[in-house]
């Protein structure tokens, strides 16, 4: 009966303790709840810019690299730039012993200077003695054919004989006629014909002894040698590759939303991140009519001078092409971008309800000022921390202060 009695203060006892614990739990969870930490937001504000679009593309070469051969087979005895160097149009790249081709050349001369004396001498009229020769050839025949003329009429001569001094008298007139005239017709031809083909063989001779020498077609860099000094030269087999690196070509993919703001003669401010700091003004030089059907993007080719060669074929470029126009973008201070680990833009945007923030990527563009455009990610009712965006992480609880309404 008496631990009956006791049961009511046990049970107290239990209830005072339980009561108690709880407090301390209420107590330890309030003091585990962090700060809220300061922050400073705003709104995106609105500005009209030029339209521009921004594109990624490569460094490419406005016409295929050239590839330069000897036109002749020998000997390589010297050989010029190497790989890298910057070669002029008309500089020598490498040169085959010229020996043999001189030695054909000097032989060609000299069958020149034969055929032109012959044709000279077939072009000279007759000698005078061989003239007087002839004519007296001529008029010896003619009077023996008077002569024998009277005596066929008189029926003296029978007709076959009178044929004989007939035909003697033509051939002295053709042979007095061929005297005063020279060398006959066709031997000024044959004389002629020779020269020309003894001159076109010295050409070919000579062109033969400068193609031993291989030149430099146009201006630009070597980017391949495949020849040394006593290498054995074929004809047209390439030995050096050079590529012209000014101007250079950016290829960019124009986005189908935004070609309806590119247009051919568009300014282009060109980057590429392996020259940091560096800027190249270009100009849009083609826009393609159809869209790639996997990107269903438009190709442009934008053209940049490249006189120093720094841009190389290949490297990875940022262009901002300028349009003509103006736009409506979002804005927000410089000092509320942040990265993520992959690189990323992002901002923390302010959650007044939950008086939380939370990480959201977004797309930028140029700068105005001290201000970066959004051209994706937020709209522009959205409150976004401008200050103290170093200090949170994704859900963090904060102490919002609007700068601006």
């Amino acid at each position: 009966m008496k631990a009956v009695q006791h049961l009511p203060k046990l049970f107290g006892a239990i209830l005072a303790l339980s009561l108690s614990g709880c407090a301390r739990q209420s107590a330890s969870a309030d003091r585990a709840q962090p700060d809220p930490i300061a922050v400073r937001i705003a709104t995106p504000k609105h500005i009209r810019v030029p339209a521009e679009v921004m594109v990624s593309g490569t460094v490419e070469t406005p016409s295929a690299p050239t590839s330069v051969g000897f036109l002749v087979s020998g000997k390589v005895i010297r050989v010029g730039p190497r790989e890298g160097d910057f070669v002029k149009a008309g500089e020598v790249l490498a040169v085959i012993d010229p020996a043999d081709y001189q030695f054909a050349v000097e032989a060609a001369i000299a069958q020149s200077a034969l055929a032109r004396a012959q044709n000279e001498k077939a072009l000279v009229s007759a000698r005078p003695e061989v003239v007087e020769q002839a004519r007296a050839s001529l008029s010896q025949a003619e009077d023996e054919f008077r002569r024998m003329k009277t005596l066929y009429e008189k029926k003296s001569l029978a007709p076959n004989d009178f044929k004989k001094y007939e035909t003697a008298y033509t051939n002295a007139q053709q042979q007095y006629g061929q005297a005063k005239e020279g060398a006959q017709r066709e031997d000024k031809a044959a004389a002629k014909a020779a020269l020309g083909q003894a001159e076109a063989a010295e050409r070919i001779a000579r062109k033969r002894l400068s193609d031993s020498t291989l030149i430099a077609p146009i201006n630009g860099f070597v980017s391949k040698r495949d020849i040394e000094e006593g290498a054995k030269a074929s004809p047209d087999t390439p030995v050096f590759t050079i590529v012209e690196l000014d101007p250079v070509e950016i290829q960019v993919g124009i986005p189908e939303t935004d070609i309806r703001l590119i247009h051919r003669g568009q300014k282009a401010i060109v980057t590429a991140s392996a020259l940091p700091g560096a800027s190249f003004s270009g100009q849009v030089r083609l826009v393609s009519v159809s869209a790639e059907p996997q990107t269903r993007t438009y190709m442009a080719r934008i053209r940049v001078p490249n006189r120093e060669g720094r841009l190389l074929v290949g490297m990875i470029t940022e262009a901002r092409i300028v349009g003509d126009g103006q736009i409506d973008v979002l804005t927000l201070p410089g000092t509320s971008i942040a990265r993520d680990p992959q690189g990323a833009t992002e901002v923390y945007v302010y959650f007044s309800n939950e008086r939380k923030v939370y990480v959201r990527r977004v797309v930028t563009a140029g700068t105005t000022g001290q201000d970066i455009q959004i051209v994706d990610g937020i709209k522009d009712t959205d409150w976004i921390v401008v200050a103290g965006q170093q200090l949170v992480r994704e859900g963090s609880i904060v102490n919002a202060q609007k700068v601006n309404p």
